[in-house]
Formats: structure tokens, C-alpha cells, sequence
């Protein structure tokens, strides 16, 4: 019988299933608030009050260059009120523990999307960037050299350190398709100042390549691509999130890396009208396991089209060329590389491609009504074919079903030599729609 203790036991333990050993096992440990805080970030400052800042991004700077003669676990008490973002913990900082004063009173915010320019980011966020210290200022000036900023730079907190965790604070990314530039031509907005397009991504948290980190109760909130999970190129990248309220209508949970929801909230939102999809993991085939829900419940704002939900689909990260499906283009064809590509109808896909799967368990979680059991995951890119068509993959075996006559035969071999769980599963888990439709 499978329990949480040893389903997290074995997806943190640090190895992957050809056996590589890439990190310590690690066990999370969600009880850290009562730690002495080292720096306060408060709105009413007494600029003479040793350990008092203005700003988060400040106190962070701070404790980054403290750690360079004491080099331990540093604690940031931020309290009530709405802090601006964007916040950069730099992948030099040292373990990090920021504590709010609870998910409803301390926010950190800002309207940030994929396609902003690098110009416009700049002068937005002019005062915190002059202000940040000298390797937050480095990660700055990478975003603000972009002609478009990209959807990991959109995020109001990026963390790219390890050990960090956060308590009791609401992240937030306030673009709703309200930024005049990024909207088509001649289109006019709504009563609230949204467009009917571009809904671009706009990230609220990124934990980008960050290990062991843990978060609880938070809540995190946007529309697409809300928290994005970000796992090294090599090694482990592991979190954990306890009593979070996580909020989006596209991708709003996605990444490669190996995370742990335990009694959290996933709610989808339905006021944008998009096609939604709450789970968007990549997770390399070679992993154990990619997001893993346990006792969590699955929810929807009460404002979603009938049929518009999914529980989610397997990203396909950085595809240009598909070995799926049947093509609609004449003499098309795609062949293994080591990039993407497609030129023509001649298109390549690397195996780090290939094999970003997308893994997820749910166990004793409970779905709403919102979400159809017979059709809970989604192609990538369904509907009609396109060159980034990927369909569902339920397992190892769904994979070598698919591939078996284009895959060349001593990666097939590899492969087959792999013993892993499925992909995309349930234990014990409840579905209201079953119950509604039983009734």
C-alpha cells in the first residue's frame, strides 16, 4: 500500500533510475517560523533602527552580503502591506527563511509579462533594479538586455538559491491582459482595461534550479504559468509546499523539477475564458517522479466554460519539430539531434527534448466538478496536427508504444532498460464530477 511518507521518501532521495546518485536524500521540514529574525522588513522604517529595511529585495542584498563572513541560515520578518516586486534571491545568497505575517496581510506584487521589452521592464522597475545589490543588479541586467524578457523573467519572485523558504505571504502577478502594448492593433479592452488577446505568460513565483526549497501557507496567484519549477540542467531540484492556495488558468503549475503539494488548494480560473490547464510538467523520463499532490483539492473559481478544463498536459519544453502523429505537410520529416529545429519540413528534436515527459501523482486528493475523469490530461497542441504535437503518455510503455519504429535502436535499448512507475496516475483519489454523475 502506497503512503505519502514513502512516496516522498523515495521522489526526494537524490538518485534517478539508471541509479545515478546526484544529491543527499533530503526530508522537509515545514516547521521553521519560530527562527530570531536577522533583518525586518517594515513599511513604518526608523532608518536609525538597526535591521530594519524598506524593501525585501533590499533585506535579501543585505543578508547575500553578510553571508560572505558568516556564511549559515538567515531570517527575513517582513510585515503587513504590499511590497512591489520584482524580487531576485541570487544563486549566491545563502539559505533564506522570509516569514510574512500571514497570506492575506503581506503581499508581493507586480504586472509582469513574457513579452514585455527589456526597455520597458527597465524603466518600470528602475528604482528597485539601482537599488539592488551587485549580484541581484547582474540578474537584472541580463532581463533588461532582452528584446522581450521571456517567461521565466517574468516573475515577481525568482529564486535561484538553495535551502530558501517562505512563509505566510501571497505572491502575486497582476498582468491580466491589461498592458495597451502588448495588445493586437485596434483592439479595445473591457470595462476592467483586459483585452480579449495576449494572454501572455506571467510568472508569479519561479524557483529556478533551486534545491530543497520549501514553502507554506501561501498563496500564489496569476493567470498563465503561475508558478514555474525550473529544475537544473544536471542534478536535483526539490521543493516542497504545505497549506498553499495556487492560483491560474494556463500551465499555472509547470516545470521539470520534482515537487511535493501536501494539503494545498489548486484553483482554476475561468474569468479570462481561456482553455485551462492547471499541471504543465516537463519531467525528464529519467526522474522518479515530477509533481506529486497529496491531499489536495482541486477547484475552480465557478466562472469556467463546461468542457474547458483539463487537469493538465505534459510540456512539451522546447520543441520545434514532433516525431508524433501523422503530418499534414507534405515530405516532412524529424530527425533525432542534439537541438530543435525545423527548417522547411525538415525538422530535428534533441533527446533532452524527447524526454522532458511530464510526471505527476495524485494521492488522495479530491477534483471538483470542473474536471471530466475520462479526459483529465490533454494533448500538447491538440486539435488540428501541428510540428509541436505531442499526445498523452500515461507511461514508459505509452512512449515505446509510440516511438518504437522511429526511435533508433540502441536508444530503444536504453530505454527499455529503465523500470519506472507510471507517469501520470492516481491513488485514492475523488472525483465530484463521478459522484455528480451519479446522482
Amino acid at each position: 500500500m502506497t503512503d505519502a511518507k514513502t512516496l516522498l521518501q523515495s521522489a526526494f532521495d537524490g538518485t534517478d533510475l539508471c541509479g545515478n546518485r546526484w544529491a543527499d536524500p533530503w526530508e522537509p521540514d515545514a516547521a521553521f517560523l519560530n527562527a530570531k529574525a536577522d533583518v525586518f522588513v517594515r513599511f513604518d522604517l526608523a532608518k536609525d533602527q538597526k535591521g530594519v529595511l524598506g524593501t525585501l529585495q533590499a533585506a535579501i542584498d543585505h543578508v547575500v552580503n553578510a553571508a560572505k563572513a558568516d556564511r549559515r541560515r538567515y531570517v527575513i520578518s517582513i510585515g503587513p502591506g504590499f511590497f512591489d516586486g520584482p524580487i531576485i534571491v541570487p544563486k549566491e545568497a545563502p539559505p533564506i527563511t522570509i516569514c510574512g505575517a500571514g497570506a492575506g496581510e503581506t503581499v508581493i506584487g507586480a504586472g509582469i509579462d513574457a513579452v514585455m521589452s527589456g526597455w520597458e521592464y527597465a524603466n518600470k522597475f528602475r528604482d528597485t533594479i539601482l537599488a539592488a545589490g551587485p549580484k541581484s543588479r547582474e540578474a537584472f541586467a541580463r532581463i533588461v538586455a532582452r528584446q522581450k524578457i521571456s517567461t521565466g523573467n517574468s516573475s515577481v519572485m525568482r529564486v535561484c538559491s538553495d535551502e530558501f523558504r517562505l512563509a505566510g505571504v501571497t505572491i502575486r502577478n497582476d498582468y491580466a491582459c491589461d498592458r495597451k502594448s502588448a495588445a493586437p492593433e485596434k483592439a479595445e479592452p473591457d470595462a476592467e482595461g483586459r483585452f480579449a488577446e495576449g494572454q501572455h505568460q506571467a510568472v508569479a513565483l519561479m524557483l529556478d534550479g533551486a534545491d530543497r526549497a520549501v514553502i507554506e501557507d501561501c498563496s500564489i496567484s496569476s493567470f498563465q504559468d503561475t508558478l514555474y519549477l525550473k529544475t537544473k540542467s544536471r542534478g536535483c531540484t526539490r521543493s516542497a509546499f504545505y497549506r498553499c492556495d495556487i492560483e491560474g488558468d494556463v500551465d499555472f503549475i509547470f516545470g521539470g523539477a520534482t515537487a511535493v503539494f501536501d494539503n494545498c488548494t489548486i484553483r482554476s480560473r475561468g474569468e479570462r475564458r481561456a482553455n485551462s490547464c492547471a499541471l504543465a510538467p516537463s519531467t525528464s523520463l529519467l526522474k522518479r517522479y515530477g509533481l506529486i499532490f497529496n491531499a489536495c483539492r482541486f477547484v475552480d473559481d465557478q466562472r469556467l466554460a463546461t468542457g474547458r478544463a483539463f487537469l493538465g498536459r505534459q510540456w512539451f519544453e522546447g520543441v520545434r519539430a514532433t516525431p508524433y502523429g501523422t503530418p499534414d505537410s507534405r515530405g516532412y520529416t524529424c530527425k533525432l539531434s542534439n537541438h530543435n529545429s525545423l527548417v522547411g519540413v525538415d525538422g530535428q528534436i534533441s533527446r533532452h527534448t524527447l524526454e522532458s515527459v511530464g510526471k505527476c501523482v495524485l494521492m488522495d486528493c479530491r477534483l471538483d466538478a470542473h474536471l471530466d475523469p475520462r479526459c483529465l490530461w490533454d494533448d500538447w497542441a491538440s486539435g488540428a496536427w501541428t510540428p509541436r504535437y505531442r499526445p498523452v503518455q500515461t507511461s514508459q510503455e505509452c512512449f515505446l508504444e509510440f516511438l518504437k519504429g522511429w526511435l533508433p535502436s540502441n536508444i530503444l535499448t536504453d530505454y527499455l532498460k529503465l523500470e519506472g512507475t507510471p507517469w501520470l496516475s492516481q491513488i485514492r483519489s475523488e472525483n465530484a464530477f463521478a459522484a455528480d454523475e451519479q446522482t
